[in-house]
This record gives C-alpha cells, sequence and structure tokens, in this order.
C-alpha cells in the first residue's frame, strides 16, 4: 500500500489559541469514512501516519475510543417546522435514544431563544420526555448561534474529554447575539466537533408590515431593504459557522430539503461517533502545536481529525 498523500488532514493550522502542546503523548480523535459515508472499522497503527509543525512523530498506539462522548443536540424550533413536526421530532427522537446506549446527551432547543431542555444524561426516557416537549414556536427566526456557545458552555463545565455538537436547522432567519467569527473560535479552542443537519428549502414567511413612529406606513422598497439587510447579516453569520465550523472541527455540514431526510443523515453523524478511533503519538516540547496532519495509507476514503481537548492538572 502507498500513503494517499492527498487524504492527510491539517488541524488548526490557522490558529492553536488555547491549545498548548505538553511534553509526552498525545490524543487524536480520528473517524475514517468510506465514500458512501460509513465508518471503516478494524483499523490498526500500520494506516497511520502523524506529522506535527513539519515533523514525523512516532505512533504509540492506534485503537478503537472507549468511554462515553458528550453530545450536545440542538434543536431549530423555529415555526418552520411546524409544516413536518412529526417526522422531524421522531428523527430526533431516534438519534438521540441511540447516542443515549453508550453516550452522555444533552438537548437544546433554539426557536425564540437559545434554551437547554435537558442536561446531560444516559437516560432514554427522560431525553424521549425532552423531544415530545419540542414544539414549533411562532417565532420566525432562530439563534442557532447562540445555542453553540451555550452548549460549548456547558461542555466546558462538565470537563468533557470527548465533546461533539449536534444542531438540526431549518435555515430560518439567524437572530443570535453571538458572532459567527466568536463561535468558531471557541469551537476550535475547546476541541468540540460541530456536525450540522440543515434543511434548505423553506417557504419565506409573509413579511410583516411596517410602520413608522408617526403611525403612517413605510413605503414597500424600504422595507424590502431593511428586511434583507437584517436577513443578509444573520444569514452570513449562520453559514460562516456552518461551514467553518464544520470544516475546521472535524465535523460535517449536511444540507437537506426536506425534513423527511434528516432522519438517514443522523443515521451516519451518529455511526461516526460511534465510530472513532484515538490515535495516540509520542511528542516533544512545550510549545503550541500549529500544524497537525493525519496521514491515511487508504485511498478514496474521507478521514476527519481533532486533537483531544487537554486534561486538566
Amino acid at each position: 500500500m502507498r500513503v494517499a498523500a492527498a487524504l492527510a488532514v491539517t488541524l488548526l493550522a490557522w490558529t492553536a489559541t488555547g491549545l498548548v502542546a505538553q511534553t509526552g503523548e498525545r490524543d487524536v480523535y480520528v473517524t475514517v469514512l468510506d465514500k458512501a459515508g460509513s465508518p471503516i472499522r478494524g483499523l490498526t497503527e500500520e494506516y497511520f501516519a502523524v506529522r506535527e509543525d513539519g515533523r514525523d512523530r512516532a505512533l504509540v498506539r492506534v485503537q478503537p475510543l472507549a468511554g462515553p462522548a458528550q453530545v450536545a443536540v440542538l434543536v431549530d424550533t423555529s415555526s418552520f417546522i411546524a409544516a413536518a413536526a412529526g417526522p422531524y421530532r421522531s428523527a430526533i427522537d431516534a438519534f438521540v435514544k441511540t447516542l443515549a446506549r453508550d453516550h452522555k446527551v444533552a438537548l437544546y432547543e433554539f426557536g425564540e431563544r437559545a434554551n437547554r431542555v435537558v442536561a446531560f444524561t444516559s437516560d432514554a426516557a427522560e431525553l424521549a420526555d425532552g423531544v415530545g416537549r419540542l414544539t414549533a414556536r411562532a417565532s420566525d427566526v432562530s439563534r442557532l448561534l447562540d445555542a453553540i456557545d451555550l452548549a460549548c458552555s456547558d461542555l466546558r463545565m462538565a470537563e468533557a474529554r470527548r465533546p461533539v455538537i449536534v444542531s438540526v436547522s431549518t435555515g430560518a432567519t439567524d437572530a443570535s447575539t453571538t458572532t459567527g467569527g466568536a463561535v468558531v473560535k471557541r469551537l476550535i479552542q475547546d476541541a468540540v466537533s460541530l456536525h450540522a443537519v440543515a434543511v434548505t428549502n423553506r417557504a419565506t414567511p409573509a413579511a410583516p408590515s411596517l410602520t413608522s413612529a408617526s403611525g403612517q406606513s413605510i413605503p414597500e422598497r424600504q422595507q424590502r431593504l431593511v428586511q434583507v439587510g437584517a436577513t443578509g447579516e444573520g444569514e452570513r453569520e449562520r453559514t460562516q459557522v456552518l461551514r467553518e465550523g464544520t470544516a475546521k472541527t472535524a465535523g460535517a455540514l449536511h444540507e437537506v430539503t426536506s425534513a423527511l431526510a434528516i432522519g438517514s443523515v443522523l443515521d451516519l453523524v451518529s455511526a461516526e461517533i460511534r465510530n472513532t478511533y484515538r490515535v495516540t503519538y509520542a511528542r516533544e516540547g512545550s510549545g503550541k502545536s500549529r500544524d497537525l496532519q493525519i496521514g491515511l495509507m487508504l485511498e478514496d476514503v474521507v478521514v476527519r481529525a481533532i486533537p483531544a481537548p487537554w486534561a486538566k492538572k
């Protein structure tokens, strides 16, 4: 076999803030997927290679990642879910029940505001009850970025050793107070993997009529300009997080055109979370790791990798 150079994955190449390297062993969480998106199991040390800051590193061990992950599941509850509330809720319910068999799962909603529904638990009944309480809100906006920020805070408080966020959104205009750049930076600093499922085919809600302070109607063209400006800013921030946040944290963005497709995509995400390798390599020095690459002696596969969070001393 030969090393497929195109499969090398660069991690945290543009920033390593908060991830000061330590002397000794370092763990990286790696998933290897075939072209269909299914995990490849049974790989051993001979398949992997590690380079850090331009230097080859000695592999110590490669093994399936044991122990529970902490998975924050973020669910859009804006008004756009109302038309497909049944299949939408069923897909979320099946997903959290599957994960709860081996992992700690928390449930959040981000319709009118970002809110924790169920704290981290492996209790399937508690999670099912939380999913049952998810209902479409009256609001036409969502707050995905605020929900990610809240989940990151909870993961940090829990000292999660394998933090993961999975978001399911409808594409409603984001009205978060947190910026996209700040969210992406925090995901990287805290070594949180972000997986996102986004429903992109939705009807645009009717625009509300606007009036001035004097009670007179604002011209229609001016209304449209105001609405386009607000929508465009929220869309840019949300898109930055969905694209950069997933790409830079060993996650993935799955775009679907119907809520009916959410279940099959979440099955792939669940399988990926449940089939991850812990790749341990030896390192020297205590400087920041700015360029970490994982090479694999396989072709036509997808490699996703992220350094494990630093253990507190």
